[in-house]
């Protein structure tokens, strides 16, 4: 466990105190969307349907690395070993599997049936009527694949539960539950076990059947993305295709510049394109599209939300989104599920086959990385070594964690041990109850049998959450604005080994210098369960959001700046019938001596001041300062008064939902049209009227900040009287 000194009393939690991870182990907006497609479902009103932009911005700026030295990684992690793999003894390992398929490509009647497979998925000008002979091709040499040893690689075990093949999904649907909300997802092509595919009928067919036949057709029964290890999205825009040759060698077939690499476009309508070369293998290479933008934490959105600006209704978002989008969104959105299905998955591999190219895909908590094009057809060989890496890689090499889910859909209990304590987890139930045991004995003050887990991907160059609140711990020993209005924090602990730095320096995208800058690794963090404030009303709800007020304008005071005031950050508890704010959530909190980190863009969009939506500003050339934070907390109280009825979010006509879904200098766009016109059209619920008028005052403080001739920036104590603290004057 990371050093706690100075956070005595927060170091050893007490013996058998129940925890439940409301809504399920969440993880934090700190990490791609991809991979947080739950998130702000319950709290801001995401619709799970419209992840979209989330999901487009992620694979927009994909890193790149070749074919080969992607191969080579895949198969070092199949050995167990990848970390401790020279480069030379990883192309010797890519070399030797190439050889060991190369007879299955080229003799007998295998080689035969491959190629003629291989040849009607060329012939076939229909996409869907491609997938039958993709999954002939493949399932018949994964059955051959079996037979193929390789120095180092496991060798091939029949079990159904392990064993992998192709199937066709689409048209079936797959659901998958979010907070209560359902997605729905349609698949081309899915990667599951035998067990999965067979599913009642196992005892009644043969292996050589499910193969051949039951494979290419969709499922009776919709899967479920617990039993999914991968998903293959398949699109055919040219033809005809060449046909296979009539021998294969082990030599990369190099793709054209074209179609060297998938990327989305902004036509969705258009046919997939690929986009060109890549650095030489080994050299550091920069996130494709890359630019000086709000990092992943700040939920950045994409562009190209239309909609009419007079009204409150839900219609007004105009935005007409294709029934299927670019297949490199199609993936994402994919990813995006299987990441939701599985506690703490740490990363997944996917596939996109355009025409006759088959990308890589690899996602994790920090980025996207894919793969120069393999041409199946022309370079079969590597299609088998990839097969064969799917054949033999385990749970872990999937992205399972081995702590939380040693295998899909994994019931019953797990342990992480620590030097101090144990946490016990039951993850067979939707609660996902458990309990913290104390390995010491000790036990902490003002013991609540009500804990919440946090399992969250934070960024390894960051101060951590643990180490900002012994920090605010000991600020709240003087300060009674402070003291009372923070998170109690009771354990945490870091998963060594999971950094998303290891796979970068091993494809060569960062080296040894550059290792930790844009990592994140897995930890878990354990609090007193706290109540989101967005279920009050009234002035309880009032009197809470400026308890949090001072408690944030105290700790900025003394150099503690918490950046990110966002409705979900604002939380509090009951104490003797009275109701505590507490300001939650310092993952991205800084210490006013870390200099450098004033020029981050961190924060919510919808949320963030409009200064710091700026071009200027997600190019860092504009300081984060107090007013900004102010401005903050002035938009979540807005946001509360008009989505919030009753302590509920609204079902339905809740105004200001295109917020959430266009990028940062959009939604600085609207944000200065609704302080100038629409301000004066909007109507609060009618458990908030009586904050309204604070909203009201809050923006006139706000407008006299902005100006054609640009931002009056102001004093931290002068913002804190103009923005918030004479607004509430009276209201208390």
């Amino acid at each position: 466990m990371a050093n706690n000194a100075g956070a005595t009393t927060h170091k050893t939690p007490p013996r058998n105190s129940a925890l439940s991870a409301e809504a399920g182990l969440k993880s934090t907006p700190h990490a791609v969307g991809s991979a947080v497609v739950s998130e702000h479902i319950s709290t801001v009103g995401v619709e799970v349907n419209n992840v979209r932009p989330w999901i487009t911005r992620d694979v927009q700026k994909f890193q790149k690395c070749e074919a080969d030295t992607m191969l080579q990684e895949l198969l070092a992690r199949c050995t167990g070993s990848s970390q401790s793999l020279s480069p030379s003894e990883k192309l010797t390992l890519l070399e030797t599997s190439l050889k060991a398929v190369l007879p299955i490509c080229n003799v007998g009647a295998v080689a035969q049936d491959i190629k003629g497979h291989l040849t009607d998925f060329c012939d076939i000008e229909l996409e869907t009527a491609t997938y039958a002979p993709f999954i002939r091709a493949t399932n018949c040499a994964l059955r051959e694949l079996s037979e193929v040893k390789v120095p180092g690689i496991p060798a091939f075990k029949v079990d159904d539960k392990t064993n992998i093949l192709l199937q066709v999904n689409d048209p079936m649907p797959i659901y998958q539950n979010h907070q209560g909300k359902q997605s729905e997802r349609k698949p081309d092509i899915v990667v599951v076990s035998h067990q999965t595919a067979l599913g009642a009928d196992a005892h009644q067919m043969q292996e050589s059947q499910v193969l051949a036949e039951t494979a290419c057709k969709p499922p009776k029964d919709n899967f479920q993305w617990t039993n999914v290890r991968s998903t293959l999205e398949l699109k055919r825009a040219r033809k005809p295709l060449n046909h296979p040759p009539a021998a294969y060698k082990t030599d990369y077939v190099v793709p054209p510049p074209s179609a060297q690499y998938m990327e989305y476009v902004k036509d969705l309508n258009a046919p997939a394109k690929a986009t060109g070369s890549t650095p030489a293998t080994g050299s550091a290479q920069t996130p494709h599209g890359a630019s000086n933008e709000l990092r992943p934490s700040s939920q950045q959105l994409s562009k190209g939300v239309k909609r009419k600006r007079a009204g409150n209704s839900e219609n007004q978002t105009e935005e007409k989104e294709p029934r299927k989008p670019h297949p490199v969104v199609q993936n994402g959105l994919y990813v995006a599920e299987m990441f939701a299905a599985h506690i703490a998955r740490q990363h997944v591999i996917s596939f996109i086959v355009n025409n006759d190219y088959i990308y890589v895909w690899f996602f994790d908590r920090e980025d996207a990385i894919q793969g120069a094009a393999i041409n199946f057809i022309q370079d079969l060989p590597r299609l088998l070594v990839l097969l064969f890496i799917m054949q033999r890689m385990r749970y872990k090499q999937w992205g399972l964690s081995p702590v939380f889910e040693p295998e899909p859909g994994f019931s019953g209990k797990v342990m992480v041990k620590d030097t101090q304590i144990d946490l016990e987890l039951d993850v067979k139930s939707d609660e996902q109850q458990g309990t913290i045991r104390s390995a010491a004995g000790s036990r902490f003050p003002n013991e609540s049998p009500e804990l919440v887990a946090k399992l969250y991907w934070p960024e390894e160059t960051r101060q951590s959450e643990p180490d900002i609140l012994n920090e605010v711990y000991k600020i709240a020993q003087t300060d009674p604005d402070v003291r009372g209005h923070v998170p109690e924090l009771v354990w945490f602990h870091k998963f060594e080994g999971t950094s998303t730095s290891k796979i970068r320096i091993a494809l060569g995208l960062k080296d040894a210098k550059q290792a930790k800058q844009g990592s994140r690794a897995l930890y878990i963090i354990v609090f007193r369960k706290l109540i989101p404030i967005t279920t009050l009303s009234g002035k309880e709800f009032l009197a809470a959001w400026w308890q949090i007020v001072k408690c944030h304008r105290a700790l900025w005071k003394e150099g503690v700046h918490h950046r990110d005031v966002s409705p979900s950050n604002l939380m509090g508890y009951l104490s003797c019938g009275q109701f505590i704010g507490v300001l939650n959530d310092y993952d991205l909190s800084s210490f006013q001596r870390d200099s450098p980190s004033s020029l981050e863009r961190t924060g919510t969009v919808p949320f963030m001041a409009v200064d710091l939506l700026t071009l200027e500003a997600i190019a860092g050339k504009v300081e984060h300062v107090y007013a900004h934070d102010a401005e903050s907390f002035i938009w979540v109280l807005t946001w509360v008064c008009l989505r919030y009825e009753g302590g509920n979010l609204l079902s339905k006509n809740r105004p200001l939902d295109e917020w959430l879904k266009i990028d940062a200098i959009r939604c600085s766009e609207e944000k200065t049209h609704f302080w100038s016109v629409g301000l004066s059209t909007m109507r609060p619920s009618r458990s908030h009227e009586g904050s309204w008028d604070v909203v009201k005052k809050c923006f006139l403080g706000i407008h006299s900040l902005y100006s054609p001739l640009g931002y009056r920036k102001l004093g931290d104590q002068s913002a804190f009287e103009l923005l918030l603290e004479e607004p509430i004057q009276g209201h208390l």
